[in-house]
């Protein structure tokens, strides 16, 4: 006898179908998974029988065989316990399943046939519907990734006995799946925030044209809030860049970290004692790491140079290309990891280096020590490098801002829509993408400014990449500011947030 049915296997973050063959036939009694099944396959065998016989089914006692399809691809994960279960059933005649070429199964079996949840469940369905499928059979626990793709009707089961009479199941999915239980994710406002004028400023460009983003300044003076603020800043994700990033955090299994209902975009803050395998991803079976879970949002690292050096490093790859290669010995894995990068950091290890009315308690060749930590090529991909000053007393004082009243998101949304409509006929989604023949067709000077970028070029002696990044910056200011040429306040703002990019002795 023989039967099949269909399941997936992650690889990186995408996943792959697999066909699920089971043949039943004469001989000594056995149970034998081929395939490159790994360790967690090949014990399902177990689990699966206890499972089938405290669902009140029976066992066939003969020749068992599982053959996962394609052979050339490693399979691992519990979730092929659910489909194993279903097609040995289906195959020894006790259950029968509709429309096997166009329904897959996932999920994980407990002893006595009940259903956990799985990871990766987002991405198999996402690949899944690419594949043309219709059904998917699923665990109850694993409703809110199935509610996220429109186009399968799954059906979700707590039970292995819910197979019997899968048709007229009430476990199908709801279209009116409630978020609001998910707690949401408090971040600040940036209006509400005092003080910071030019930090502010920076922190909108930065959100207006996807720049990246340093912040230098002493402890206290509110680096992390205004790192945090930008979250409401940027635009929510669209439906296309929600299941990518809610793909990466299935298969990471928290996908509770997300906030689907308000669709903001995730914002990762890894402690400095990160490795580079959580940082970049990795493993014997390579999952994403943090720069991964920030796809599509921002990257945050606090305190930047307590960071290893070897971590840093890794940086360098994702910023300029988007993504990480991780090769192992069974294959290559793409990761996405096309994050808005935001850091913060002490001028020296006490803090308190350049800052008025406290005293330093560095050396000067300590503060070297400290601010050399951050290799060059690294900050020249940080387009924003500005210092956070201590508030003053008024600032800190005042319960009013005037602030308050200022619209940032609306500016940021005006932006926007002219870098939409200025780039509708390139590959380019914002300013922060622009090379070099980009900024001569789109990053037009006005009057006057053609000597301030002379002056410029000559004080802060400019590098090829440095002009680059400074004609982005300029030409964000001026969307800001709904300039279709770029004035000359426009570059010299530009060139004030660029100042200490170009200056490596920053504080000193």
């Amino acid at each position: 006898m023989y039967s099949y049915l269909y399941s997936a296997v992650i690889h990186g973050v995408k996943a792959e179908m697999v066909k699920v063959e089971v043949d039943i036939s004469r001989g000594l009694p056995g149970f034998n998974i081929v395939g490159l099944a790994g360790k967690t396959v090949r014990e399902s065998a177990k689990r699966v029988r206890s499972a089938i016989i405290n669902s009140g089914f029976e066992w066939p006692v003969k020749k068992i065989t599982v053959n996962l399809a394609p052979g050339n691809i490693n399979k691992y994960g519990s979730h092929f316990d659910l489909a194993i279960a279903a097609v040995l059933l289906e195959c020894s005649g006790q259950i029968k399943i509709k429309n096997k070429n166009k329904r897959f199964f996932a999920g994980e079996l407990n002893l006595n046939g009940n259903l956990n949840h799985v990871k990766g469940v987002l991405s198999m369905l996402l690949a899944a519907g690419e594949n043309n499928y219709l059904e998917a059979v699923l665990p109850a626990a694993n409703q809110k990734e199935s509610y996220l793709v429109k186009n399968l009707n799954s059906y979700l089961i707590k039970h292995l006995r819910e197979l019997d009479n899968l048709e007229n199941s009430t476990a199908a999915v709801s279209n009116n799946f409630n978020f609001n239980k998910q707690a949401a994710l408090n971040y600040p406002d940036l209006s509400e925030i005092r003080g910071q004028k030019n930090a502010k400023k920076a922190l909108v460009t930065a959100a207006a044209g996807g720049h990246n983003l340093l912040l230098i300044g002493p402890p206290g003076c509110g680096k992390t809030v205004l790192a945090e603020s930008i979250v409401k800043l940027l635009a929510p994700l669209n439906k296309k860049e929600l299941l990518e990033t809610a793909s990466i955090y299935s298969i990471n299994n928290n996908l509770e970290e997300l906030n689907l209902k308000m669709k903001y975009r995730p914002f990762v803050a890894p402690h400095h004692s990160i490795t580079s395998a959580a940082l970049i991803g990795g493993g014997q079976i390579p999952v994403p790491g943090e720069i991964s879970l920030a796809h599509n949002g921002v990257l945050f690292l606090d305190e930047l140079p307590e960071f290893k050096n070897s971590v840093l490093a890794n940086l360098r790859e994702p910023l300029e290309r988007k993504k990480i290669k991780i090769v192992r010995q069974q294959g290559s894995y793409y990761f996405p990891a096309n994050f808005q990068f935001l850091a913060a950091m002490n001028p020296c290890p006490c803090g308190f280096a350049g800052v008025q009315d406290r005293k330093c308690k560095c050396s000067e060749r300590d503060i070297v020590r400290y601010q050399q930590k951050l290799s060059g090529p690294l900050k020249d991909r940080i387009d924003l490098q500005i210092e956070v000053l201590p508030l003053k007393k008024d600032e800190i004082l005042l319960k009013e801002s005037t602030a308050k009243n200022v619209n940032y998101s609306e500016q940021i949304k005006k932006a926007r829509k002219m870098q939409a409509e200025r780039y509708q006929n390139a590959k380019i989604k914002n300013n922060s993408e622009l090379q070099l023949k980009d900024i001569e067709k789109y990053c037009q000077l006005g009057s006057n400014s053609d000597k301030v970028l002379s002056q410029t070029y000559q004080r802060l002696q400019l590098s090829v990449r440095g002009y680059i990044r400074l004609m982005r910056v300029a030409r964000t200011i001026a969307d800001l500011n709904n300039n279709p040429q770029i004035k000359k306040s426009d570059l010299i703002e530009a060139v004030d947030f660029r100042w200490y990019a170009e200056k490596s002795e920053m504080l000193l």
